[in-house]
């Protein structure tokens, strides 16, 4: 009786890379990939070395070898990292449902530790001209003009904040404005031509609703890898685009740095990982 070995092969048709057992003899023997259904001949015998077992395969008459890379143990950090994902997951969707109230209580925290962000004001007319030598005042201080229509100023305190823009030949326009730390808040404004106070414009809380609700859906999907240990990429894509979904108090965002460390740590686990225990 031929006492069996184990090998690694690789389907010529496509590509697909996969452990199997044969004889210790020198016959060819006909072998069929999983992933295709192809059916080639490989060669093996066994050989000993210095470095332990090692096989010799023969693919269609030409030879390679390969040594079969031990299976690292499995670990409980996906788990933990999915159970971490599903918590940024239900903060994520609470902020985006109430989310003026969470933004507005998040960011003066920011505010409160010292955190700020850069905002830039394009001003247009009603036929989206330029507008230059407009004053814009801004937390009581004047932003200063840049270029062509475009006012910049930087250091501006996170929250809702609320604008004053004044021209002559065109009607006072105040707007309330979103500033988030860590991204440069953009706005563009028209002015209508005239006298007196056009209307307030105020800040929509939907747009930001939807941001953090397509971003708390990436942590759903890394979540979901994480539980089946399969699609390593997304596991980690999906982990670090849940760090902008921040959450109440930054907790999503917090959670989601862990849950990201975690998978990094453990992403050999994943079944499709670069090191490919896939077969």
């Amino acid at each position: 009786m031929v006492t069996p070995m184990k090998g690694r092969t690789t389907c010529p048709e496509c590509k697909k890379e996969f452990i199997l057992d044969l004889p210790k003899d020198c016959k060819k023997h006909q072998v069929v990939c999983p992933e295709c259904g192809n059916k080639f001949d490989v060669f093996a015998k066994y050989e000993k070395t210095s470095k332990g077992k090692e096989c010799a395969w023969e693919e269609h008459g030409e030879p390679r070898k390969t040594i079969l890379s031990a299976i690292n143990p499995k670990t409980n950090k996906p788990m933990i990292a999915a159970i971490i994902l599903i918590c940024v997951f239900a903060i994520g969707f609470a902020t985006s449902v109430f989310s003026q109230e969470f933004i507005e209580s998040t960011l003066d925290v920011a505010a409160n530790v010292g955190l700020n962000s850069d905002v830039e004001i394009y001003l247009t007319n009603q036929t989206n001209l330029t507008i230059e030598d407009a004053e814009i005042i801004l937390n009581g201080q004047t932003v200063p003009h840049k270029r062509d229509g475009i006012y910049y100023k930087a250091n501006v305190k996170p929250g809702i904040q609320t604008i004053e823009v004044t021209r002559a030949d065109y009607k006072i326009q105040r707007a309330e404005i979103l500033v988030t730390p860590f991204f440069k808040s953009e706005v563009k404004i028209k002015l209508e031509e005239g006298e007196g106070q056009a209307d307030n414009i105020y800040f929509d809380n939907i747009g930001c609703s939807v941001i953090i609700a397509v971003f708390t859906v990436f942590a759903l999907f890394a979540m979901i890898a994480c539980l089946e240990r399969r699609n390593g990429d997304v596991a980690i894509a999906g982990s670090f685009l849940g760090i902008f979904s921040f959450g109440f108090f930054f907790i999503g965002s917090i959670l989601s740095i862990i849950a990201f460390v975690l998978i990094m740590i453990s992403r050999d686990e994943f079944r499709d990982a670069s090191k490919g225990k896939h077969f």
